[in-house]
Parts: structure tokens; C-alpha cells; sequence
């Protein structure tokens, strides 16, 4: 099955890998995909959509395993160009259009590393997210506080502004008469403190603060109640389970856990029996 053939059902859980700048070779990318695809129940896809964002380099190694493997399996994107949705000098950038055609079909947008990194603003996430719908690409859109705003309790004022970005797309697309929303973004929270540290919010703290994205989302349009809202930060095989059990919880976006085969298809099986 080719990449681009994969169909989601939106209302099964999510399990998102986002491998980030890993692993360091297109043996080993392979080496993970065929570990993956051997050891995932076929049973778990059937009620959670996995997905595996590589490396713009790895895309192509990427989608030929899903091809040649037995596992639906969904491939993302990590960044696209704001510039342009298309083509263009823009060295080093690559395209909502390119990634339709290397068979993506999901893309993330607004992760804490690229607005840390790469200063992204919301004016730049805002162009990435049209430019990812203007090929038909559906956005995971990552939002998260820092350490020092956990600490000083502005969570809640932090993701409220970070989810203007999406208001203001709902706005575009009421304008424009145009599809549903809902039906084309997905929202990954991720407190940054909580990325590759090992350090998690109490259960308690992330199905709260879910239910606040989850009205907040709902309070700036009545569609986007029903828009999968993922949790990010130190998931790990241990930890699924419990994080799963959480309302309003719809999947996790995984880092550094999802570079282990056996560990990931563990994170997959407790989200495909919720």
C-alpha cells in the first residue's frame, strides 16, 4: 500500500512518531519500519491510526516500507515552507506540494523546537497551515507552555493564544464556505519542559488542561468539538496506559520512545484498547 493510499479513522485514537532529527542512517530507518511492521498487531490498527514522521531525508525510505510492508500505517512531514506553497528560491525549504507528492499525507506544524529554534511566529504557522491544506495535507498543530510559564500559571493564557492561530483559520474558512475544519487539523499539546526531560504533568494536569483546549476549541466553533487533541512530552511505554485513560485525551505525538520498535508497538497496543 502506498503512503499516500493510507485512510485515517478520525474516530480511533492517534499514535504520531515523531522521530525528529533521527536515526542517522536510511539502513537503520529501514531496519526500524520492518521492526515496526513485524511486531504491530493487526488488531491495534483497526482502533488506533499510527503515524511515522521522518526526516525530510528519510521520507522516501520511509514510504517505501509502508508500500512494501502489511501495515496501514500514515506518513507525516515534520516542517513544511511558509514561503510558498508550490515551488521557488527558497533554498533548503521544501513544499506543501513536494510533500503530496513524496505521499505524505500529514505535517507538523508549530512543534517548541521550530518556535524556539527557528523563531516561527504565528504569522509564519498561519501561511504553513494553508499552504499544508492547499495539497490536502491534514496539520498536526503543536502547542505547549514552557517551564517558567507551568511554573508561574499561564498555561492556560499561553495555549489560549497559541489556539488564535487556529481561530483565525476557522474564520478563513467560514469566509471561504469551505471544508470543515475540523476535519483537517489535529492538536498536539506538548509542554516543552516536559519534552525529552522525562518529566510528565500529573494525570490530573493533562486531562485538565485537554478539557480546556477542548472548550477552547469548542468556544471558537462549534465543529471543532470534535477535533483529536494528542498529548506529547516524555510518552513512553510505562506511561501510555495511564495517559490513555484520560478524557479527552486522543492520542499521544511521541519522540524519542518511537525510535524503539518494541516500545512504540507497546504505546500503539494501550491506545488501540481504549
Amino acid at each position: 500500500m502506498k503512503a499516500s493510499d493510507y485512510v485515517a479513522n478520525w474516530q480511533n485514537s492517534w499514535v504520531i512518531a515523531n522521530w525528529k532529527m533521527n536515526p542517522s542512517t536510511q539502513l537503520t530507518v529501514t531496519a526500524l519500519m520492518t521492526d515496526l511492521q513485524q511486531q504491530i498487531p493487526a488488531d491495534a490498527l483497526q482502533s488506533c491510526n499510527v503515524v511515522v514522521a521522518p526526516s525530510f531525508i528519510h521520507l522516501s525510505t520511509t514510504q517505501q516500507a509502508i508500500q512494501h510492508g502489511s501495515c496501514n500505517i500514515g506518513l507525516a512531514a515534520q516542517n513544511l515552507c511558509a514561503q510558498h506553497a508550490d515551488k521557488g528560491a527558497f533554498t533548503g525549504e521544501v513544499s506543501g506540494a513536494q510533500l503530496k507528492d513524496a505521499q505524505v499525507n500529514y505535517v507538523l506544524v508549530g512543534h517548541s523546537e521550530r518556535r524556539q529554534y527557528f523563531n516561527e511566529d504565528d504569522a509564519c504557522l498561519i501561511q504553513k497551515i494553508r499552504h499544508a491544506f492547499a495539497h490536502d495535507l491534514t496539520v498536526v498543530f503543536c502547542i505547549g507552555e514552557t517551564q517558567a510559564q507551568y511554573e508561574q500559571n499561564q498555561t492556560q493564557d499561553v495555549l489560549s493564544a497559541q489556539l488564535m492561530v487556529v481561530k483565525q483559520l476557522a474564520a478563513e474558512f467560514a469566509n471561504a464556505q469551505s471544508d470543515n475544519l475540523a476535519s483537517r487539523l489535529i492538536i498536539a499539546y506538548e509542554p516543552v519542559w516536559a519534552i525529552g526531560t522525562g518529566k510528565i504533568p500529573t494525570i490530573q494536569e493533562v486531562q485538565n488542561i485537554h478539557a480546556f483546549i477542548n472548550t477552547t476549541l469548542t468556544d471558537i466553533d462549534a465543529s471543532l468539538a470534535t477535533t483529536p487533541i494528542l498529548y506529547g512530552g516524555s510518552v513512553k511505554a510505562d506511561n501510555a496506559a495511564e495517559i490513555a485513560q484520560c478524557p479527552n485525551v486522543n492520542g499521544v505525538l511521541v519522540g524519542g520512545a518511537s525510535l524503539d520498535a518494541t516500545g512504540f508497538t507497546q504505546i500503539i497496543q494501550a491506545f488501540a484498547q481504549i
